[in-house]
């Protein structure tokens, strides 16, 4: 699959401050889903009532994860082990919270910091790794818990299974965040200002 510079940037637009809700990986096919619940807009009508997204990655090359406890920042802390079927499990343990930064896709920023302190290191198709996307959980200042898939292809589905073209899904996303800036109303009651 092959993404645009725009379509990284309207993908990291997109999934600012989405809501994490679960990765799971399937080592037996080699596959990966991500849900989350996002901050996007319809071009007229109400905010959807569910926002929630699946991400769907195959064939996935490879995946890594670092569970420390502490802040993201103490460079110290060792990471502890635990295995791929337990990932689900320990994303749904931090409770759905939000992912930062717009710099999801495709990007190296921050992966040196964690990347020498993994909890697991699963490889499945070592070709496929022509993309990549980072989540990030912190449980205040208890413990962070990264995640970094790589992967080949990517299919987003609505909270009913329907598949969204990619540029449909960007587009939702840059309408809230444009929305939040001109103070549409569909945007208000996220705990999300402009400061």
């Amino acid at each position: 699959m092959h993404l645009s510079t725009e379509q990284i940037a309207g993908l990291n637009l997109a999934l600012d401050e989405a809501t994490l809700l679960g990765v799971e990986v399937r080592p037996d096919r080699c596959g990966a889903a991500a849900t989350l619940a996002v901050l996007t807009l319809p071009e007229d009508g109400p905010s959807p009532a569910d926002r929630r997204r699946q991400f769907r990655f195959s064939p996935v090359g490879r995946v890594v994860a670092s569970l420390r406890n502490g802040t993201w920042d103490d460079d110290s802390l060792p990471a502890e082990a635990f295995t791929i079927e337990q990932l689900l499990p320990l994303v749904q343990s931090f409770d759905g919270c939000p992912i930062y930064g717009a710099d999801f896709m495709d990007s190296e920023t921050g992966f040196s910091r964690w990347s020498g302190r993994l909890s697991f290191d699963f490889t499945c198709d070592s070709r496929a790794t022509e993309h990549s996307i980072t989540f990030c959980q912190e449980g205040g200042f208890e413990r962070v818990l990264h995640i970094r898939l790589w992967f080949r292809d990517l299919q987003i589905r609505d909270a009913l299974g329907n598949e969204i073209a990619l540029d449909e899904f960007i587009a939702g996303g840059k309408r809230w965040w444009d929305g939040l800036r001109s103070g549409d109303p569909r945007t208000e009651g996220f705990g999300i200002s402009l400061v």
